[in-house]
């Protein structure tokens, strides 16, 4: 018979997990929804908030240790079908990224990290489940309240952000290459600008669906003179390259930059950097809106 002590344990730490989980789904919920479409999946993106906030709640049951018998049972059962959606998803679709954890998890980790971490979860999931004993648990208010609070400000933020990136990047207003000569910037390493001339700078990751929802935009910013070149770069690995090219068809030239190099001119995608007289005028991180809202926001003229 397992020491209840370490039942709860265990029903801690797969609380933990998915109450981030859950989190870093509702902090970005388009994409998850997104990347429920690389999974094949495309008829379920409706309901990726709605994931997130089972995942919420989920955790929140088994970390204030309300009724853990019930919920790591509803625990080992999303634990199977999460598995067997990745490992579709990875064999099919050669998607590499769980997306276990949203936007917390760095997507570097291996394939063969998240089905080793889902296994160990899953056995300690039916472990609580089978061997958790049966209790007649009173219902106490502050924990009731709680999970109100945290599920009524969860609700709001995976509604908010099914639509409307949420980046917790910073202000773009503060960010370093702001107001400053692109020839003192990192970007002057990959751009050759002229002053006369304006340019949109484009930095994107080809899984992000923030920038997926801008591409077709960005085109229209050259074509529409509002800039005279767009500079697009980005990073990513080749699948996903292949992923973009196929479904985007992008009419710009694009280059490609290595992680590290990519972090060094912006930790948000997409960031944008328009560029007159030389100098980094506007900085946009968030979807990019038309170059009509565009002109009209920043107060610029068509040429």
């Amino acid at each position: 018979m397992f020491d209840k002590r370490i039942l709860n344990v265990y029903s801690l730490v797969i609380g933990i997990f998915f109450f981030i989980s859950g989190i870093g789904k509702a902090i970005d919920t388009a994409a998850f929804s997104n990347l429920i479409y690389q999974y094949g999946l495309g008829q379920l993106m409706l309901i990726s908030p709605l994931i997130a906030l089972i995942e919420i709640s989920i955790g929140l049951f088994l970390i204030l240790l309300i009724n853990p018998k019930r919920y790591a049972f509803f625990s080992f059962i999303l634990l199977i079908i999460f598995t067997i959606s990745f490992a579709y998803a990875h064999f099919v679709y050669g998607v590499n990224d769980c997306g276990c954890l949203g936007i917390i998890q760095p997507s570097s980790f291996p394939p063969v990290f998240s089905f080793v971490r889902n296994f160990i979860l899953m056995g300690m999931s039916l472990m609580l489940w089978i061997k958790y004993p049966k209790e007649n648990i009173e219902s106490i208010k502050w924990k009731n309240l709680l999970i109100l609070i945290v599920m009524g400000i969860a609700i709001f933020i995976s509604g908010f952000t099914y639509q409307t990136p949420f980046f917790l990047k910073g202000n773009p207003e503060t960010h370093p290459f702001q107001n400053q000569n692109i020839m003192h910037t990192e970007l002057s390493n990959y751009v050759s600008t002229s002053t006369d001339s304006t340019y949109l700078i484009f930095c994107f990751t080809y899984t992000c669906p923030h920038c997926w929802n801008s591409i077709a935009n960005l085109g229209e910013y050259e074509k529409s003179n509002t800039v005279d070149r767009i500079v697009a770069l980005a990073t990513g690995e080749t699948n996903d390259k292949l992923f973009f090219e196929q479904n985007f068809h992008p009419g710009f030239k694009i280059r490609e930059l290595p992680k590290e190099k990519m972090h060094a001119l912006t930790n948000a995608y997409p960031t944008a950097f328009y560029v007159e007289h030389d100098t980094i005028k506007v900085i946009i991180q968030s979807v990019l809106s038309s170059p009509i809202t565009f002109r009209k926001q920043y107060k610029l003229e068509s040429k």
